[in-house]
């Protein structure tokens, strides 16, 4: 009788070991749970009208094309003058405002600016040669305004780099003074003075920083070409072609609205 308890007694520890066992395998079978997803990187939300203002300095390069021969409104055929090419610098400061969209990291807009500027020059040279006509041109670009498209990328959840590009508009103001001398014998004084509105065309890049909710802070460069234009002097005895460019350095500070 106690043999038969004690292999019962046995029994019961083999099947429970048994049952052990297969329930280990079957733990260890169940397969791995995934990992937790990454939480998407968090984009600003630059999507919204915009408006604020902009100040920093422009750098302008005029140069003289020559024409060897040609016929003017006098009816003569002479060979022109060419001034010497020339440089102006000087700031501006104005005004932005423009909209933007925003498709996940990539954003683009639309945007009107307007600048009042001082970006002049001022040359002093003898006409041909001549040292009794002394010939001083004064230049002044005293306003610039564009219309541009962007479009940018943020690199950063607050940084969007752009590149833009559009239509370029500039206000010109030019003094010119000729003095012809002959000590003793003749002198003369002539001055005129032109005003034109130039149109071309714009581009440029720039790194904008949202460094609150609707506020945003960039530094930018746009450069202007306003193409080709002829000049002819006052006396109808010269002309020439004329092509002016400006590069603008700035900061602009924004406010946004929400969308």
């Amino acid at each position: 009788m106690r043999g038969k308890f004690l292999f019962g007694i046995g029994l019961l520890a083999s099947a429970a070991a048994g049952a052990g066992s297969a329930g280990a395998a079957d733990i260890a079978a169940r397969p791995m749970a995934p990992p937790p997803a990454a939480a998407p990187a968090f984009i600003s939300d630059w999507a919204g009208f915009y408006v604020g203002i902009n100040g920093g300095g422009g750098w302008g390069h005029t140069s003289f094309e020559p024409q060897t021969f040609f016929s003017n409104s006098t009816g003569f055929v002479s060979t022109p003058f060419i001034p010497p090419n020339a440089n102006s610098s000087g700031g501006i400061f104005g005004f932005q405002f423009g909209h933007n969209w925003q498709w996940g990291p990539v954003v683009g807009g639309l945007e009107i600016d307007f600048d009042g500027a001082s970006i002049k020059e001022s040359s002093t040279f003898f006409i041909a040669g001549d040292s009794f006509d002394t010939f001083t041109r004064e230049a002044k670009i005293d306003e610039l305004a564009s219309a541009r498209g962007r479009l940018g990328y943020v690199i950063f959840p607050n940084w969007l780099l752009y590149g833009t590009a559009g239509i370029g508009w500039g206000h010109f103001r030019i003094n010119a003074t000729d003095t012809f001398v002959i000590p003793g014998v003749f002198s003369s004084l002539t001055s005129t003075s032109n005003f034109a509105n130039e149109f071309g065309v714009v581009a440029g890049v720039g790194l904008e920083w949202k460094f609150a909710p609707n506020w945003l802070l960039r530094g930018e460069w746009l450069h202007y070409d306003f193409g080709r234009t002829t000049i002819e002097d006052a006396a109808g005895l010269s002309n020439f072609n004329e092509r002016t460019t400006v590069d603008v350095a700035r900061a602009a500070l924004s406010y946004k609205f929400s969308p």
